[in-house]
């Protein structure tokens, strides 16, 4: 099971994005205002998840190759960020059993702490996802030694022998109103 690369295939989708749109986008240093009282609820069958009506909404079957297929839909700035496209991600795993949320998250959590290059934790939290009581995850990693540091954050939930993990990616120096954005939408995330 490699279930980090799917869970972090927020980058894939960051960049496939960034080869998609070409050039434009914001300067360095250029912050883009973010507001999150304005968020619209995204209806995705088995799941709700509350997004900026300005996002890109990116489906499946716009996904490159590379994307893993486990990945149900992800959603990305209309415009990059110092060159990153911020984005979030849900993905949905074959668990082959019924798990509970919390342990779902703890095992990804260490798998992320062992996996990941320059893995720091920033923060961890119980919160419910529905019902269930599960955990947000907030972390800095690289996927490998080349790349940019990412600031990640996590949502895990299970309904039957599935696990969803919703993962939200922005870069480290990135604006305190979007990283909310970003906080905000991850944990918006509801099973139906």
């Amino acid at each position: 099971m490699n279930l980090l690369k799917k869970s972090l295939a927020v980058l894939l989708i960051a960049f496939s994005t960034t080869l998609l749109s070409g050039c434009g986008g914001t300067d360095e240093g250029e912050t883009t205002e973010a507001s999150t009282s304005n968020l619209k609820t995204y209806e995705g069958g088995e799941f709700t998840i509350d997004i900026d009506p300005s996002w890109k909404i990116i489906t499946q079957s716009e996904f490159f190759a590379d994307v893993p297929k486990e990945t149900l839909v992800a959603f990305t700035t209309p415009e990059a960020y110092d060159g990153f496209f911020i984005n979030v991600n849900v993905v949905k795993e074959d668990l082959k059993q019924n798990i509970a949320a919390i342990d779902y998250a703890r095992a990804n959590i260490n798998l992320a702490s062992q996996n990941l290059t320059d893995y720091t934790k920033v923060q961890e939290a119980k919160v419910n996802v529905g019902t269930q009581e599960s955990l947000i995850h907030i972390f800095t990693a690289r996927l490998n030694p080349s790349e940019k540091l990412i600031r990640f954050i996590q949502l895990y939930g299970t309904r039957d022998n599935y696990g969803y993990i919703v993962t939200g990616g922005m870069l480290q120096d990135t604006p305190q109103s979007l990283r909310d954005l970003v906080g905000n939408t991850v944990t918006s995330f509801k099973l139906r």
